[in-house]
This record gives structure tokens, C-alpha cells and sequence, in this order.
């Protein structure tokens, strides 16, 4: 039995590009390169392909001298800040047309050196367009850290015994079905852009699967109370503006009355968090969760009556941009010496 939980030997031959968007990221790239440089998986089926995204640290100059060091295939892409969605975008579009599969990982994460032998295994033994992995949260010090971690924020969506979405933490997909949707959205600081390529992927007839095996841990939780409010909030505005076109159950309307309602039930969802941190920790958590919820809805109206000023204006009202020009073509590479 293999650590994919297979007694035969997986399938290796699809070749795939690993892309990490990174931005002022230096004293975590390193580990998630180094986690990378020890995969399982044939170092001549994959290559890494590091985006900086504008950058203002030497987070280019580490991912340049690793890929010096490194006897496989690593390119680093040096574009102007333009957020994830753009550096994913940016990295896909650097990647030859070989490519079979594309996988992303963040650049606070690291994986487990068979990540990617379990993540091609299960998209090569089905008809899945995705697959995301296990997604592991390191707790750090502190209050907030420790809300998030148990309220398992950082992980894959399922309903239904159904993949949701898939977060780009630890996810892999086909890159003729990224081709085919137009990859993340390309509306301009917007977040929320990989449930926004999972709902798209599931529209147009993907499907989208879990793996049991292949563990990437998340090192980079939010432990400031301004950070947490700003990320929730960036997370309602982007639900804003990309959720035209999602599924009913996730449009404006219906999430709105979802959070609010959280934040009315914040004492019994703090209860529900008992077994994994402690009753009185857990209801330490009350005020946080109401305050997450009440961040995303901000943001969610915030977007909203954007979109209505842009609608009565004459505009599109907010619709995507993704998913109907292609990738854009942006910055100047890097690669290392061992790259044919």
C-alpha cells in the first residue's frame, strides 16, 4: 500500500506545474520551496513556477537563488501587484503546453512530500476536473488564531457529500478545464476567487473531488484583530461582486441573511467549537465570530450597492471579467539554469 492508500503503483506520466503566488512572502517561501524540492513525484513530470506579484522584499532574489540550487525546473515570474487571482492567472499562462495539470499551493504552506503523487493519482483514476487535498492550520500564538483554527476556517467547502469549493491552498486541477472557464477571476482586488473558479467549474459540468491523502499545513493564520476584520471583509466584497453568476444558494441576497444570522446565533456557534478548544475558550469566541460575520456582510453591501451605482450608471452592474478573454500576459521572467 502506497501513501496514497493504493496497493498498485499511481499513474506519473501527467506532467504538472506547481504555481505559488507570492507577495512580501520571503521568510515563508523558503520552506514551502524546500517542501516542493522534496516531492515523491518524478522531478522531470513537474516543474514550480514562483509569481511575484510586485513584491516590495527579496521575495524574487530567494526564489531566484533557490532555483540555482535546485536541479529541476523552477520559474520565477516578476509582474506588477495585481492580488492571487492575477499571480495564478500570470503563472499558468508562463507554463508550456505540455502541461497536463496544474497545482497550487500558497507560499505559507507546506507540503508533504507526496502531495503531489496523491493529488494526480486521484484526478488521473477519475473524470474529476479538480481535487483539493487535506489542508492543515498550524495554530499560532494568540486569541484569533486560535478562533479561526477552531472553526476549521481554512479548508474545503463540501455540501451534501458534494465539493462546494475547492481553496487554492492545496488544490490541483486539469489545465484544459482552467482553459476552458478562463481561469480566476481577473476583477481587480477582489478575493473569493477560487470558490468563484470552483462554482464556475461546476456550472459548465466539472467535477471536483477530495483526496484523502496529500497534506499541505497552513502557517499563516491571522493573529491581528484589524487583520481578521479586513480579511473577512475583503471576503464579503469579493462574494459581492462575483456572486452574479453563482449559485442561487450563494447569491448576495441569501449570504447576507446567512451571516446576519450568524451573528444573531454567534454565543450557540461559539458552543459548537467546545469540543475542539475548550468550553470557556470556545466561549471566548463569541465576540470574534459575530465580529467575522458582521465584517463579511459589510463587505457584501458594500459591493452590492457598488454594483447598483454601476447598473443605474449604465454598466455592467458588477459581472465577472474572468472566464471570457483568457489568461493575462504580464511580467518579466526568471529561469533557472537547469530549465530547458
Amino acid at each position: 500500500m502506497d501513501s496514497c492508500g493504493r496497493a498498485t503503483a499511481p499513474d506519473q506520466s501527467l506532467f504538472v506545474s506547481v504555481v505559488i503566488p507570492a507577495y512580501n512572502c520571503a521568510p515563508s517561501l523558503e520552506k514551502c520551496l524546500s517542501s516542493l524540492f522534496a516531492q515523491t513525484y518524478p522531478r522531470d513530470r513537474y516543474e514550480i513556477v514562483v509569481v511575484d506579484d510586485g513584491s516590495t522584499d527579496n521575495t524574487a532574489e530567494i526564489a531566484q537563488s533557490r532555483a540555482r540550487a535546485w536541479s529541476g525546473r523552477l520559474s520565477v515570474i516578476c509582474k506588477a501587484n495585481g492580488g492571487p487571482a492575477s499571480a495564478r492567472n500570470a503563472g499558468v499562462t508562463a507554463t508550456d503546453g505540455d502541461v497536463d495539470v496544474v497545482a497550487f499551493i500558497d507560499s505559507d504552506c507546506v507540503a508533504e512530500p507526496d502531495w503531489l503523487a496523491c493529488l494526480v493519482e486521484r484526478l488521473a483514476t477519475t473524470s474529476a476536473s479538480g481535487v483539493g487535498g487535506p489542508l492543515l492550520n498550524m495554530v499560532a500564538p494568540g486569541w484569533i488564531s486560535q478562533d479561526l483554527h477552531a472553526a476549521q476556517f481554512y479548508r474545503h467547502r463540501g455540501r451534501h457529500d458534494k465539493v462546494d469549493y475547492l481553496v487554492a491552498a492545496n488544490v490541483a486541477f486539469r489545465r484544459a478545464a482552467l482553459e476552458e472557464v478562463g481561469g480566476f477571476s481577473r476583477r481587480t482586488g477582489v478575493w473569493g476567487e477560487d470558490a468563484d473558479l470552483s462554482f464556475r467549474l461546476l456550472q459548465s459540468g466539472h467535477t471536483l473531488l477530495l483526496a484523502q491523502q496529500g497534506i499541505v499545513t497552513h502557517y499563516g493564520s491571522q493573529t491581528s484583530l484589524r487583520g481578521f476584520v479586513k480579511e473577512l471583509y475583503r471576503y464579503g466584497y469579493g462574494s459581492g461582486v462575483l456572486s452574479r453568476d453563482w449559485p442561487r444558494s450563494r447569491q448576495s441576497g441569501v449570504q447576507l441573511i446567512r451571516h446576519l444570522g450568524a451573528v444573531v446565533v454567534s454565543p450557540a456557534l461559539a458552543l459548537s467549537y467546545a469540543r475542539r478548544a475548550g468550553m470557556l475558550q470556545a466561549l471566548s469566541f463569541c465576540p470574534l465570530i459575530a465580529l467575522e460575520h458582521a465584517s463579511f456582510c459589510v463587505g457584501l453591501l458594500r459591493a452590492s450597492v457598488g454594483r447598483s451605482r454601476r447598473a443605474n450608471a449604465g454598466g455592467d452592474g458588477g459581472r465577472d471579467a474572468g472566464g471570457e478573454a483568457g489568461y493575462e500576459r504580464s511580467g518579466r521572467e526568471y529561469h533557472s539554469g537547469h530549465t530547458q
